[in-house]
């Protein structure tokens, strides 16, 4: 008996995120990313940002929630858009704080004036 494609892109997608979340481990383990300053901001001089953290947190919870719900029904669920929303909201928020934190913006390049002959 053969299973159904839906299935097996089912388990592919698993097998792909497994790998993707290993990888992601190993990386950490070895030194290549570096999550020193994931919650500190540079224009706070290294302080703790409230607006990162509220989005770490919120995508956290929200991603381990959907994660927990999909596997009890073993099917991929919608996602309100309500949660979406605050997720927009925290998201939206990190940005506007990133804005009033005073830190400059990056270099625009100067275009080159024309040359005289």
């Amino acid at each position: 008996m053969l299973a159904q494609p839906a299935v097996i892109l089912e388990y592919v997608l698993v097998l792909a995120f497994l790998a993707f979340f290993a990888l992601v481990l190993l990386m950490l383990l070895r030194g290549r990313i570096d999550l020193t300053d994931l919650l500190s901001d540079p224009g706070l001089n290294g302080k703790a940002s409230l607006s990162r953290f509220q989005l770490l947190v919120f995508t956290l919870v929200i991603g381990g929630l959907y994660l927990v719900l999909c596997i009890e029904n073993a099917q991929f669920l919608d996602i309100p858009g309500g949660v979406l929303g605050l997720l927009g909201i925290s998201g939206g928020s990190y940005l506007i704080s990133k804005n009033l934190s005073g830190n400059p913006p990056a270099p625009q390049p100067q275009p080159e004036p024309p040359k005289v002959p």
